[in-house]
């Protein structure tokens, strides 16, 4: 396990049991703790190639650094620790201590061993521990042990060396580093490895990125192997393992029998105006870790989709190795066919000098292919290409082939992540190529090992390794090309006979065959028409059946016998021609229309069709025909309030509003104009909730929450906000707080709000819903019931919050009756936040009211705000319940939802009645 992700920071000093360790183990635990027991145990590891080649590069290190070094007078440099220096009186020398031999021994305190007492340097003489590096980058691990080796040199001097040095780099370069920075995180190590090795048994086996360059890495990947370890999926990260195992899966095997197929989706024929109403990118691909544990299971290769790999020129194999440290290309690797044969190129730097010749030769050479098309396994090609671009001036011509390049470059990653899953443990390309029959000439093959092979060759230790990195940097090149001939291969159809199954298959189907089916023929679709019940019944079983054409012909007659209840005469006549303006018309009293409506009575509503006649005129210039009476008063006003009323108050679809108003009232209404009455009467009350929106922000109070849309593609958010009186819904296209900044415009009350992260940066004062933390905390207790941590937290909010509702229970929210649990608030908050944390459910817990300790007791010095959100969770259950009506929308249409909804609910805060609101015909809402 690397050190940033394993769990050694701990509090107590370090145990006093008298167990030595080297340097060596405590740089082994910065890398893995299975490591450092084995070598503080003396396991010996099954290989040590790269433990050897560590070796002879570091002490070719030493031996050329120490020529370099400058010392000055009075100074014996690079002791060893095992040489006892200390034996003798050594006056007012300065000594240079290698740390790297250091052996710490956690003997007892000189208090404890009572009269001995270590040896005491003369206060003129300075002992110094000084370490070696090889690499141009320093990391926390040189530091580490070059504190480690000041305690060492602190436990045989009795003093504690204030300064060290590090020698690093191809300069030889030195630097002075303060050993009481790291000297408290060196005891913490050191305690861990102590603990460790008091435990008397290796701790848990985890897989890292240190394995592939570990001499243990057989012995340990045999085990995990054994144990069908999680740890063997390197994308899985520590919190995902950690997951796994609170659910009681521990193995691979037992990982894949998680994976659910995802219920397929049934294509609506509207799916391509619904992806032009929704203007987003495509989610990107996810690694699903289930999915790969499955392939590995069946030995098959999964397949999401069809891989998309297309070659639109000569395909040129590249591979680029370099020093991270210094960030240094010396190696490119090329390879390219042409006329069926196979051309490779290899340019080599020996100094970084060197670098600029390697890319332009690798350049001419790319230049030379025709309609070259970069191939790589990985973004570090494309990076390179980058760097070499900015790095180096080129001529135009060239700058523009270079950009050509890194836009037409192939990364066989993002082919292969998320779509494409191999019965490998991880994507790396080692894995990928021998799982497809590839092997490497060098047995070790490593992308970690190479700049250790690279470092070791720059300082002569062996003149073989520069063949043998060549090699594997072809050898990288030809298995590319191994992984892109099978991705072109691959299709999900089990055809290209590398036992592959395409993940659509394991899908399951959608069962519901309702609704429009998209025809591969034209003419199937007019066949398929032919077969709804509607047509057959009018056009084929009224020819067949009597009893069918008896009720069709009573249809008939019953939606002619339309009564009507009053006629109406309206003899103006207009002043101008719509169109041209012409006062030249001729009008005649010929024209009529039916108009339906409802009557509202003291006990009830009737049937209301009057028909209107009109004048109608003919202009004598245009020869237009128009009229005083509007399209819309073919239907009433309480006509169209009370269909609105069914579908926004009584949550009733658009089609059973309109059904029910025919069945009751006798009236040809469809679902088309009951959407239209809706869109209607949305753009009317536009104004309204715009003013509704101002109120809001002008008050001293202001809750806010957000729900999932309705619209037709997903993704779409509908934001609710609300105080005691007022409410509005505000229809967004995604889940960003950009609405908050147009709503909260202006406002300087305090914001209720959850713990979305969108709020946090609404520039006023915030009370975060306590309801919600209490939920998380009992959701977090259910998952880990013995975690006390958890227990301490819960406790502590429980007994805060029982008293605070108590006296907002008797005395309301007053501030000057909740002032007296500011102090009380202040020391739960205190208390958690000072919380040493060791478990993950605990330390995020104690983050996450760290951060919100400004939000969360901020009601007790205000009056009139609630400590909780449950007014905007009641107005997201008002809109929920209309959702389950709705079923699908347009974003259109879910704004004209929002709008109406708005007017409704504020209405309904206020002891007003809807339709009557409607029915008046006003638009504002009295306050």
């Amino acid at each position: 396990m690397c050190f940033a992700t394993a769990e050694i920071l701990l509090c107590t000093p370090p145990m006093k049991t008298g167990k030595p360790f080297t340097a060596a183990v405590l740089s082994a635990f910065l890398k893995c703790q299975t490591k450092a027991y084995l070598m503080a145990v003396g396991e010996t590891p099954p290989d040590t190639v790269f433990s050897g080649i560590e070796e002879r590069t570091t002490t070719r290190f030493k031996a050329t650094a120490q020529k370099s070094f400058s010392i000055g007078t009075n100074v014996e440099a690079f002791l060893d620790f095992q040489r006892s220096p200390f034996s003798r009186d050594i006056g007012s020398t300065t000594r240079l201590i290698d740390s790297e031999s250091a052996t710490y021994d956690q003997s007892p305190s000189p208090i404890e061993r009572g009269r001995k007492r270590p040896r005491q340097l003369p206060v003129s003489s300075a002992v110094l521990p000084v370490l070696f590096s090889p690499w141009d980058k320093l990391s926390l691990s040189e530091s580490l042990l070059l504190c480690f080796g000041a305690i060492a040199l602190e436990q045989i001097t009795g003093v504690l060396p204030s300064t060290g040095i590090v020698v690093y780099g191809n300069g030889y370069r030195q630097k002075n580093l303060k050993i009481e920075k790291h000297a408290a995180r060196t005891h913490e190590i050191i305690g861990a490895i102590d603990k460790m090795l008091d435990a008397l048994q290796p701790p848990p086996l985890v897989l890292n990125r240190h394995c592939t360059v570990c001499d243990y890495q057989r012995r340990c990947r045999g085990i995990a192997i054994e144990r069908d370890d999680l740890s063997l999926l390197p994308a899985m990260t520590i919190k995902d393992r950690a997951k796994s195992n609170a659910k009681g899966v521990s193995t691979i095997t037992h990982l894949s029998y998680g994976y659910r197929p995802r219920r397929r989706k049934r294509t609506r024929p509207d799916l391509e105006r619904a992806a032009k109403s929704v203007k987003r990118a495509p989610p990107p691909a996810k690694n699903d870790h289930k999915l790969r544990a499955l392939a590995i299971r069946k030995g098959q290769i999964h397949v999401v989709g069809t891989p998309s790999v297309r070659i639109e020129g000569t395909p040129a194999f590249v591979d680029v190795d370099g020093m991270p440290d210094r960030n240094f290309y010396y190696l490119i690797g090329i390879r390219y066919e042409i006329g069926g044969s196979v051309v490779e190129h290899s340019f080599w730097a020996d100094t970084e000098n060197d670098e600029g010749g390697i890319w332009e030769k690798s350049l001419n050479t790319l230049k030379r292919i025709e309609n070259v098309q970069i191939i790589s396994y990985g973004a570090y090609e494309i990076r390179f290409l980058r760097q070499m671009k900015e790095r180096y001036p080129l001529l135009p011509e060239d700058e523009k082939f270079v950009e050509q390049l890194i836009e037409k470059l192939i990364n066989l990653v993002g082919y292969v992540y998320g779509t494409v899953y191999i019965r490998t443990f991880s994507n790396s390309l080692k894995e990928v190529g021998q799982y497809l029959g590839f092997h490497w000439t060098w047995p070790n093959a490593s992308g970690a090992g190479a700049p250790l092979l690279r470092r070791s060759w720059e300082l002569g230790i062996s003149n073989h390794l520069k063949q043998e990195l060549i090699t594997y940097n072809m050898d990288d090149c030809k298995a590319a090309a191994v992984v892109t001939n099978a991705l072109l291969r691959l299709g999900g159809d089990g055809a290209s006979g590398l036992n592959e199954v395409g993940v659509g298959s394991l899908e399951v189907r959608f069962q519901r065959t309702f609704g429009k089916s998209d025809s591969a023929i034209p003419e199937f679709t007019k066949i398929n028409q032919a077969a709804y019940w509607n047509y057959q019944r009018s056009k084929v079983y009224v020819r067949t059946d009597k009893s069918v054409r008896r009720t069709i012909a009573k249809e008939k007659r019953k939606s002619k016998s339309l009564s009507i209840e009053r006629e109406e005469f309206d003899r103006q006549e207009p002043v101008s021609c719509t169109r041209c303006g012409s006062t030249k018309f001729w009008s005649s009293l010929k024209a009529s229309r039916i108009v339906y409506n409802l009557r509202f009575m003291r006990k009830g509503a009737k049937r209301w069709v009057v028909r209107r006649h009109y004048t109608k005129s003919i202009c004598s210039r245009c020869k237009a025909e128009f009229t005083q009476l509007s399209r819309a008063s073919r239907y009433g006003v309480n006509l169209r309030a009370f269909v609105v009323y069914l579908i926004i108050e009584l949550r009733i679809s658009n089609q059973k509003a309109a059904d029910h108003v025919s069945l009751l009232f006798d009236m040809p209404i469809k679902k088309e104009q009951s959407n239209r009455f809706k869109a209607e009467m949305a753009e009317k009350y536009a104004p309204t909730h715009k003013g509704l929106l101002r109120q809001l922000s002008s008050g001293t109070l202001l809750h806010a929450d957000e729900t999932k849309g309705v619209v037709k593609g997903g993704g779409h958010y509908v934001w609710v906000f609300t105080n005691l009186t007022t409410v509005a819904y505000v229809y967004s296209e995604s889940r960003e707080g950009t609405v908050l900044e147009s709503v909260l415009d202006g406002f300087n009350g305090v914001l209720v709000s959850d713990f979305y992260a969108a709020y946090d940066s609404a520039p006023c004062q915030q009370q975060k819903c306590l309801i919600h933390l209490m939920r998380d905390i009992n959701k977090d207790l259910h998952k880990n019931p013995f975690n006390e941590e958890l227990k301490d937290i819960a406790s502590r909010f429980d007994g805060l919050l029982r008293q605070i509702v108590e006296t907002i229970d008797t005395y309301g929210l007053k501030a000057r009756h909740l002032g007296k649990h500011k102090r009380p608030a202040e020391g739960f908050i205190e208390h958690v936040v000072s919380m040493n944390s060791t478990t993950e459910a605990g330390s995020a817990l104690r983050k996450r009211i760290e951060k919100n300790r400004d939000k969360l007791f901020t009601f007790l010095e205000h009056d009139g705000i609630p400590w909780n959100n449950n007014n905007a969770e009641h107005a997201v259950r008002a809109f929920a319940k209309l959702r389950n009506v709705i079923l699908t929308s347009t974003p259109k249409g879910m704004q004209e939802y929002a709008t109406l909804l708005s007017v409704q609910q504020t209405l309904k805060y206020r002891g007003s009645d809807f339709l009557d609101f409607m029915r008046s015909g006003k638009i504002e809402i009295d306050t």
